[in-house]
């Protein structure tokens, strides 16, 4: 049965529990939804509510708007894509490439989103062979969304890029495909079809992978990964990560509670590792216990997908096994209560989680981390 599990910070109701369930092995505890098929859902988290979606429907639950625990449902007028939980309102996606925001009131609605046209340079005004002008062509088809705390950000199926609702970039090339979309508090991170990642934003933290520590204000290579195919990308609070066809781990920005799975502290205490890293970190993850690992030599074990919080980071490798590092004050790295500490900075494997990596789902809220996964209530999956 696949469950909706969730760890962290709860404050504001944004998440509701089944009474008297027990614990995974980890310190997960099961959402009590009102979508019946959680296999099809789609999820979003703030720092103050959650965002879920199924089909048309679409429930938002936390501190909308004055009070803890306020819900509201509505309904689009398609079936919704994804999702995107900013600090002001809510993108929602629909999977015909509208796009919608909601705004955080308990009174709301869909308000459609209204881009700036990308901008064609060198392109004459196109008449017909009777001379009239051609139509302009509608508005544009969003494929992918993300949001953080001060930056919304949505790419078309043009590859032009948006700050909502302001373009600011657009890739030349129809051969241009854009694989993944993520944001952090300030900062993107976008990653195509070549392997190639692309950074904006603030980059005072690090964030962006860049040697200079500034401000971009549209899409750059990051040239420290040049050359190296890349598969998946993250990007937490102030700071970013990425794996590579290789199965290595790369991460960068601000590592101050450990959230790269560096040292925060050198041997004895005595000295603090830096506490921004600008460029790329190449890890050398622990080795892993999982039965694969010593059945076999091959890369069973390597790092598959990585998902990032405000400053946590979470790894799901191949064998399965879900290793996290960064901040825990919440329990959002989802230790058992008896394991709770104020951070890890270097990556631990979370025990009693055995996650499929190819169909199972985490979604890292800024303080907090979810799981929707073929679980039992001893831990582990079902394959």
């Amino acid at each position: 049965m696949r469950r909706l599990l969730f760890t962290g910070f709860n404050a504001f109701g944004q998440h509701e529990f089944v009474t008297g369930e027990t614990d995974c092995a980890a310190g997960f505890r099961e959402i009590n939804t009102p979508l019946s098929e959680q296999n099809q859902c789609t999820i979003s988290v703030g720092w103050r509510y959650s965002a879920l979606a199924l089909g048309r429907k679409l429930y938002l639950r936390g501190l909308l708007e004055t009070e803890p625990h306020e819900c509201v449902t509505l309904e689009a007028v398609d079936n919704i894509k994804a999702l995107a939980a900013g600090e002001a309102y809510c993108l929602v996606l629909l999977h015909t490439g509208q796009l919608y925001r909601v705004p955080l009131k308990t009174k709301t609605e869909l308000q459609p989103v209204r881009l700036e046209a990308p901008p064609r340079p060198n392109s004459a005004t196109k008449r017909s062979i009777f001379g009239t002008t051609k139509a302009k062509p509608g508005l544009p088809i969003v494929e992918h969304i993300a949001s953080g705390s001060h930056i919304n950000v949505a790419v078309s199926s043009e590859n032009a890029v948006y700050s909502i609702p302001s373009c600011l970039h657009q890739f030349p090339g129809r051969q241009f495909r854009v694989n993944q979309l993520e944001c952090g508090h300030e900062h993107a991170v976008l990653l195509n079809g070549n392997g190639d990642v692309y950074s904006w934003g603030n980059g005072l933290r690090g964030q962006l992978g860049q040697s200079v520590l500034k401000t971009e204000e549209t899409p750059h290579l990051l040239e420290a990964l040049a050359g190296i195919k890349i598969t998946r990308i993250a990007a937490g609070g102030w700071h970013s990560a990425a794996i590579s066809a290789f199965g290595d781990l790369y991460t960068w920005g601000l590592n101050c509670s450990g959230q790269l799975g560096i040292r925060v502290m050198k041997p004895g205490g005595l000295l603090k590792e830096p506490t921004v890293y600008p460029l790329p970190q190449l890890h050398d993850l622990p080795e892993c216990s999982c039965s694969k690992n010593q059945e076999s030599s091959s890369d069973d074990c390597a790092p598959w997908r990585v998902f990032a919080g405000s400053r946590h980071t979470l790894l799901i490798r191949r064998c399965g096994g879900l290793w996290v590092s960064g901040w825990s004050k919440y329990g959002q790295l989802g230790q058992r209560s008896d394991r709770q500490v104020e951070y890890l900075d270097d990556f631990e494997a979370l025990e009693g989680i055995i996650l499929n990596q190819e169909t199972d789902q985490i979604i890292c809220g800024p303080w907090s981390t979810l799981l929707s996964a073929n679980i039992e209530l001893g831990g582990r999956t079902r394959r």
